[in-house]
This record gives C-alpha cells, sequence and structure tokens, in this order.
C-alpha cells in the first residue's frame, strides 16, 4: 500500500470511527517532511497596545513553530485607523524583523483588509471612544480607506492591488482585499487570469474576510458574501479558502466545510461570537413578552487561531487558542488532493460520527428560587443542572444541549417547551469547559403546569443527538413557598 492509499484510507476510518485525528496525524506525520508551514489569523481588531498582547503571543507562537508564512484574514485595525494598523505592522517586524525568522528564512505576509480596516470609523465603538468634536480630523488624518494603497506600501513596504498572489515555498496563495459588503468584483477575472498557475492537484490557498456564501458554518452564518466567490472558487477543487468576519469558535467542526471546494472559518483571535439560537445567547422566543432566563454568555475571552502544516498527502489544521495555549479539538486532516473521498462533507461527517454521550452515572437534577430574567425581572425560576460532556474516554464533546419540559396529562407525556443552551465555556478547549451546565425555564413559561420533569439530550455540531437524560417529576412550587 502505498502512502497516499494509506493516508486516504485512514481518513475514511476516521470519518467512518471517530478516530482521534490528533493521534492519527501524529502517527502519519512520521511519513515524510513537511512542505509548508502557516500561522492563520483573522480579526484581530487592534486599538489600544493593550490589545496588541494576543497578537504579539500568536505571532511568537508561529515563529516558534517555523512557520513560512502568515494569513490575517482582515479587520487588523478596529477603527480603520492608520495608527492602529501601525501597531500590528510594528508587532510583525519585532516579531519577525525584515520578515525573517531566527534562522533567516522568509515569513510571507499573507494580509488582506477587511470591513473594519476600510470603515471601522463608522461604527459605535469609534464614536464611543472619541468625542464628537475629535472625530473628523481624526478620520481626516488617519483613515485607512482614504488612501489604503498609501497606507500599505508605507506599513507593509508592497504594493497594494484588491487581489494578489504570491509564491510561498512553490504553493500559490491569493489574497482579496475587502471591497463592499456584497461581493469581490473582479475576483473571477483575477482568478481566470491566473488559471494555469492554479489549476491542477496541488492545492492553492485563497482568503478574504467574509465567508464564501453558504460554505463554512452554512448559510445562516453572520456575514456572508451574495455567493460571488462561491461561484467563482468552485471551478477549482483544488482550492481551500480561508475566511473570518463571523467570529464563530473553531470548536464548531462546522468551520471546516468540503463542496466544491474546501472553505474553513478562521474565527478571530480578538473575541468570540456565540452562535445564536440558544438561551444563554440570542434564543428563539416562544414567550415574546418573557425575556431570557438566562445572561448571554460572555465569550470575549475568546482568541483563537490556526497553525496549518501542508504534507505531500495531506494538510493538517491545528485549532488553537492563546489565553491558555490550549488546543480546541483533535487536528482536521485534509487528504490531498483536496477533492479526494469527501469525507469532510457536512452530510459525511453527519452520517459517519457518533452523537455525543452521558456518562452512564451522570444525572440531572432542578432547583428552584426567584431569579431575574435578561431584563431585570424578577421570576420564578427552575434551574435545571447537568454535566458537561467532554471526550473523555468513548466520549465525543456535545456542542449544545437540548431541554425538554414535559408535563404529563393521563397516559400521554407532553412536552411543554424546548431550549438548547451552549456550556459556559464550549467555544474554549474541552480542559476548560468541565463546569455544570445549567438551563433556566420560569414557571410563566410552563403554566398551567404543576408537575413537571426534564430530559435533556446532548447534540454535535452536525445536529446528531444523543440519548437524554431526565429529571425526577417535581411539583412546582407556589411564589410564597420558595
Amino acid at each position: 500500500m502505498d502512502r497516499r492509499t494509506f493516508i486516504q484510507r485512514g481518513i475514511l476510518l476516521a470519518g467512518a470511527m471517530c478516530v482521534d485525528l490528533k493521534s492519527f496525524a501524529h502517527g502519519v506525520e512520521q511519513m515524510g517532511k513537511p512542505k509548508l508551514k502557516i500561522g492563520i489569523l483573522s480579526d484581530v481588531h487592534i486599538r489600544k497596545d493593550n490589545t496588541l498582547q494576543p497578537l504579539e503571543k500568536a505571532f511568537r507562537y508561529f515563529r516558534d513553530n517555523n512557520v513560512d508564512g502568515v494569513i490575517i484574514a482582515g479587520d487588523m485595525a478596529d477603527y480603520g485607523l492608520y495608527s492602529q494598523l501601525q501597531k500590528l505592522a510594528d508587532t510583525w517586524f519585532k516579531v519577525f524583523p525584515d520578515d525573517k525568522a531566527p534562522d533567516g528564512h522568509h515569513v510571507e505576509r499573507l494580509f488582506v483588509y477587511g470591513n473594519h480596516d476600510m470603515e471601522g470609523y463608522t461604527y459605535g465603538s469609534f464614536k464611543r471612544d472619541y468625542k464628537e468634536e475629535e472625530r473628523p480630523t481624526i478620520i481626516k488624518s488617519q483613515a485607512i480607506s482614504n488612501d489604503r494603497a498609501a497606507v500599505w506600501k508605507q506599513l507593509f513596504h508592497e504594493q497594494y492591488t484588491p487581489f494578489y498572489i504570491k509564491d510561498v515555498k512553490g504553493y500559490k496563495f491569493v489574497g482579496a482585499h475587502w471591497a463592499n459588503w456584497t461581493s469581490m468584483p473582479g475576483l473571477d477575472n483575477f482568478l481566470t487570469a491566473h488559471k494555469s498557475e492554479l489549476v491542477g492537484e496541488k492545492p492553492f490557498f485563497y482568503f478574504q474576510h467574509f465567508h464564501p456564501y453558504n460554505t463554512c458554518s452554512g448559510p445562516w452564518a453572520w456575514g456572508h458574501d451574495d455567493g460571488g466567490s462561491t461561484k467563482a472558487l468552485s471551478r477549482f477543487p483544488n482550492c481551500i479558502a480561508f475566511s473570518g468576519h463571523s467570529h464563530l469558535t473553531l470548536t464548531d467542526e462546522k468551520d471546516l466545510w468540503q463542496g466544491s471546494f474546501i472553505s474553513i472559518g478562521t474565527s478571530s483571535l480578538s473575541y468570540i461570537g456565540a452562535e445564536g439560537a440558544r438561551e444563554n445567547t440570542a434564543p428563539l422566543r416562544l414567550h415574546a413578552d418573557i425575556a431570557p432566563q438566562m445572561d448571554k454568555l460572555n465569550t470575549y475571552n475568546g482568541k483563537q487561531g490556526m497553525l496549518m502544516t501542508v504534507y505531500s498527502d495531506y494538510i493538517i489544521i491545528h485549532r488553537r487558542e492563546f489565553v491558555h495555549d490550549h488546543q480546541l479539538g483533535p487536528d482536521w486532516v485534509i487528504p490531498l488532493p483536496a477533492s479526494a473521498g469527501k469525507t469532510l462533507t457536512f452530510s459525511y461527517r453527519k452520517d459517519h460520527t457518533e452523537a455525543p454521550e452521558f456518562d452512564p452515572q451522570a444525572r440531572a437534577t432542578v432547583t428552584q428560587a426567584i431569579g431575574k430574567d435578561r431584563k431585570g425581572i424578577k421570576r420564578q425560576q427552575l434551574t435545571i443542572h447537568f454535566p458537561s460532556i467532554t471526550s473523555q474516554g468513548n466520549h465525543l464533546r456535545a456542542y449544545d444541549y437540548t431541554v425538554e419540559a414535559q408535563r404529563q396529562i393521563a397516559d400521554v407525556i407532553e412536552t411543554i417547551m424546548s431550549k438548547n443552551v451552549f456550556s459556559k465555556n464550549y467555544y474554549m478547549s474541552e480542559e476548560d469547559d468541565k463546569d455544570e451546565v445549567t438551563c433556566v425555564f420560569c414557571a410563566e413559561e410552563l403554566a398551567p403546569a404543576k408537575q413537571i420533569r426534564f430530559i435533556i439530550r446532548p447534540n454535535n455540531c452536525f445536529g446528531k443527538t444523543g440519548k437524554g437524560i431526565t429529571t425526577e417529576w417535581i411539583t412546582i412550587k407556589r411564589e410564597s413557598e420558595i
């Protein structure tokens, strides 16, 4: 069996059997030397000096792992100001002086502008930080969008073009700067002009700020384009695209999408944006007059990035957070050619991965108390407590949980209300996500039920649901009894 056959069979096994891809990747790494290493970031959002620490930490991590280049997929300067982008450039040259690693090899800058770089001074955070009378002068003297090309030349010492192509150790990288909130005008023409450099089985790497429509994280992801880049890139099955903007966590397996090409969400080095439709994010409300019973999760301490290692026959994507320096999940392994096997599609992974399961000894309990909803209104609340599921032992990590409130009428058990909830640190590494999980209902949401129980079911990122655990039947107390 040759090396490529071995790797591709291993990928199929990993998809079907839920093999630890980290262990698999470690094994196949012994079969060849890396061809290329690339650090990957997005949404750095530099404001003041105190926002530089995660950036410098990430750059040093990439340097210490001997990268050949670093992608930043947009939103470098939070307010779109020259002084902020200068801080980023100064940090780069501090870690990579003259674009060189300590051993002297060249480290390629693979940066593009995002929406904040072009118009961040129009957003509320800029207006909160600067007095109204100061703003016109600051915008006139510092806005990058006044002359994006001149700023790029001055800070990064290279010509600015809306699209560019660079060669890094024989691999092509195509960068696309932010143009507008809808599309990437001129992308298809640019790719056509460089088609002879890009076609073939060898992968090339593309990066823009917002997600190509209906790729990584699906059509529901906030901040994707109009589909033009998806159409343009679909002509190149060897394309591996990176994009940011949505700030979605790398603990979500949907950040890796395979269709006519591969699209990967890069998350954010500044903060994580919590996905909606959960009681502790932006829930779906069945009772419009009742606010969410849980506070919105504070995910602003999430600072994430990736390290990509390219081999002859596969690519490994290492997902990392830069707060505790922990791995965010098993390494993603992409077989080459990138179109081989199609084992990374959402549908394949949903069909061939197991659902997360509670430990057989896991128990769920209910407490009752007077608390406050998200609007500060006092409510009679029922809090369901249950353990977080990580991949300890034979378990797979849960992405979120569905909690159903049930009542019994005669011999029929009826679901009154259902909520989804994230664990407190679902966006961090497993070792930082072992705290008890809670979900809160209020008595008014459950009326007129008196006797009630709750069933909790764990879900993976693709909506595959494990067996539930159920609380005891309880009586909803009168408010005076609490």
